[in-house]
């Protein structure tokens, strides 16, 4: 079984980090284009290795289709298998640019922006209001639990975000020191045993200038979503 901690492509370590690194998680059903055998994609990716990739192309066809898609049946990995409901995202497009499309959902201040190359992340309302008021908007303050692939000791929490990279090998794989170093990295915890270690990393997020200049519009419009008491 590949290491879903570890990039699904390169299989280097990728810890996420919004705008560079994303996880897909199994339940999603979708097809693991980067597979010798059929299966579901179950792990994380580099935003630059899917970029660079000769099947970067289906593998987006697919995510924007799921992005879309609600309840569906899809056929199993083999013939012999029965069908599959799969749980879309059931968002609906609001842009579509030269770089990036854009997709909202109908039922929560959420929405996911999708570039052409693959590359994706999710963002909300606070990310929306930060555009309208031509700010610079940040990825949210959530911890994210990774599991190292080997044990980088106590130490481990005195690193930033390029220190961490640096001692798994993959800074390459991110950005730039100059760009690493503009995401407000901060160590909470770590599980010597398991090689647990839970961060935040508040991340610019790359929007392209096309979504920008769509999103600062809309969001000067934008109504937030509002529930009934009974729906509450």
């Amino acid at each position: 079984m590949p290491d879903i901690n570890l990039c699904q492509i390169c299989g280097e370590a990728a810890p996420p980090v919004d705008g560079h690194s994303g996880e897909i998680i199994g339940y999603r059903l979708l097809r693991d284009q980067w597979s010798d055998s059929p299966s579901f994609l179950d792990g994380n990716l580099h935003f630059s290795c899917l970029e660079r990739s000769e099947e970067r192309e289906a593998f987006h066809a697919e995510f924007v289709h799921l992005v879309q898609a609600g309840h569906e049946e899809i056929s199993g990995l083999e013939k012999s298998h029965p069908p599959l409901t799969r749980m879309g995202l059931s968002m609906f497009p609001v842009f579509s640019g030269d770089e990036c499309d854009i997709f909202q959902s109908g039922k929560a201040d959420r929405w996911m922006l999708v570039r052409k190359t693959g590359p994706w992340f999710g963002f909300g309302l606070a990310q929306l209001r930060a555009i309208g008021s031509d700010e610079i908007p940040v990825s949210a303050s959530e911890v994210t639990r990774y599991r190292l692939p080997v044990d980088l000791g106590d130490e481990v929490g005195t690193y930033g975000l390029s220190d961490l990279l640096e001692a798994l090998g993959v800074a390459h794989r991110y950005a730039d020191t100059t760009e690493l170093a503009r995401v407000e990295y901060r160590f909470t915890d770590y599980y010597a045993p398991k090689n647990l270690i839970d961060y935040v990393a508040l991340a610019p997020l790359p929007f392209p200038e096309e979504a920008r200049t769509f999103l600062a519009a809309h969001a000067k419009t934008y109504t937030p979503v509002t529930f009934d008491e009974e729906d509450a």
